[in-house]
C-alpha cells in the first residue's frame, strides 16, 4: 500500500516520464560530477547533463552522399563543461594548448600538478584508442572521452574513468598520447582540463533556467538546420550502412533518449510545453533504437521524421525564449 501511495503522488506532480539511470555515454558529465563531489559540491549527473545542453537538434559528422553520419546534438562537451560551471556560479581554472607538439605537453603536466594540489581535475577530450586499461581500446581509436584525474604518483596518472573503470593508473607517456586528442576534430585544444573549482555565486532555480535557455537558443541559432529530416530521407532511400548501424545500436539513439529525458525533467517546473516535447522525443529515440535493431529502415525513417517534427517545434520555442 505504501508503494502505491508513492506512485500516485508521483503522478500527481505531473511528471510524464520516469528518470533513467544506467549505462549511457555521459563521460564529460560524470567526470565533472565526480570532480565537484570531491570539492564538496554534490550535483546529480542527470541535472548537470541538462545544463550541458547537449541533447538538442542534430549535426552532420561525416557528409557522405548516401550514408551520412549524424549525431543528435548541437554542441560540444568541452564548451558545455565551461557553460555548466558558469551557469552554476563556479569560478575555475582551465587549460588547453592549441598545438599538441613540442614542449606543450610539459607545460600541461606542470599545470595539472598545480591544479591537483586543490582537488581532482576533469581531463578531456581523450582519444580512447590510447586508454590501455580498456580491453577494447584497439577498437576505439578516434573516439572522444573524458575522465576525472585524482593524482600523479611515480610517473603515473591516477584517475576514475566513468566508462566503468574506477581507480585506474596509466604511465604519463601513455596518458599524454590520449590527452593530445590528435584524432578528435571538435576539441578546443590538446591537453584540455578544468579544476580548482570555487563556487562564488549560488544562483536560484529561475536564474539557472534562464541561463540554460539562453544557451539552448544560441545553439539552435548557430547550429545546422534540417539535418534530422535530411537523415530520415537518406535512410529511407539508401538504408543504413554498417557504420551507421553500429553507432546507432551501441551509442547514439539511447544517448539521445537519455539526454531528452533529463532535459524534460529539468524543464518541467519552468516550461511544461518544452518539457512535454522532450519527453515525446525521448520515447521516439527509444523507438528508433528498436527500429535499428530490427533493421527496418522504412520504420526508422518514419520515426526520425517524427522526431524532426517535434524537434522543430522545440527549436521554435527555444528561439522565441525571452526572460519573463
Amino acid at each position: 500500500m505504501k508503494g502505491r501511495l508513492i506512485y500516485c503522488a508521483h503522478r500527481k506532480r505531473g511528471c510524464g516520464m520516469d528518470l533513467y539511470f544506467g549505462d549511457v555515454s555521459l563521460c564529460y558529465t560524470n567526470s565533472l560530477a565526480m570532480a565537484l563531489d570531491s570539492y564538496g559540491f554534490r550535483f546529480r549527473p542527470e541535472y548537470l547533463e541538462a545544463l550541458m545542453v547537449m541533447g538538442n537538434g542534430a549535426s552532420v559528422v561525416e557528409n557522405d552522399a548516401e550514408h551520412p553520419l549524424v549525431f543528435f546534438d548541437n554542441g560540444h562537451p568541452d564548451a558545455s563543461i565551461s557553460n555548466c560551471l558558469r551557469i552554476l556560479g563556479f569560478e575555475y581554472e582551465d587549460f588547453y594548448v592549441e598545438e599538441a607538439e613540442g614542449p606543450s605537453a610539459d607545460g600541461a603536466w606542470g599545470r595539472l600538478q598545480r591544479m591537483l594540489a586543490n582537488g581532482p581535475v576533469v581531463a578531456g577530450p581523450l582519444d580512447m584508442g590510447y586508454l590501455t586499461y580498456n580491453p577494447n581500446c584497439r577498437d576505439l581509436g578516434g573516439v572522444d572521452h573524458f575522465v576525472c584525474v585524482s593524482g600523479l604518483h611515480e610517473e603515473r596518472v591516477r584517475l576514475h574513468d566513468p566508462a566503468g573503470f574506477p581507480c585506474m593508473e596509466m604511465e604519463l607517456e601513455d596518458f599524454a598520447r590520449a590527452w593530445a586528442a590528435e584524432g578528435i576534430a571538435y576539441k578546443r585544444g590538446a591537453f584540455s582540463m578544468w579544476g580548482d573549482f570555487t563556487r562564488t555565486r549560488e544562483p536560484d532555480a529561475e536564474e539557472i533556467y534562464h541561463e540554460t535557455s539562453l544557451v539552448m537558443r544560441k545553439r539552435y541559432e548557430q547550429g545546422e538546420s534540417g539535418v534530422m529530416r535530411m537523415y530520415a530521407d537518406s535512410i529511407r532511400q539508401n538504408g543504413m550502412s554498417r557504420q551507421q548501424k553500429q553507432i546507432h545500436q551501441f551509442f547514439s539513439f539511447r544517448l539521445a533518449a537519455a539526454r531528452s529525458i533529463y532535459m524534460g525533467r529539468f524543464l518541467e517546473e519552468h516550461d511544461p510545453e518544452r518539457a512535454e516535447l522532450k519527453e515525446r522525443i525521448a520515447a521516439l529515440f527509444g523507438q528508433a533504437h528498436l527500429n535499428s535493431m530490427e533493421d527496418d529502415s522504412a520504420r526508422l525513417a518514419d520515426t526520425l521524421a517524427r522526431i524532426a517534427e517535434l524537434d522543430e517545434r522545440f527549436k521554435a520555442l527555444c528561439l522565441q525564449y525571452e526572460r519573463g
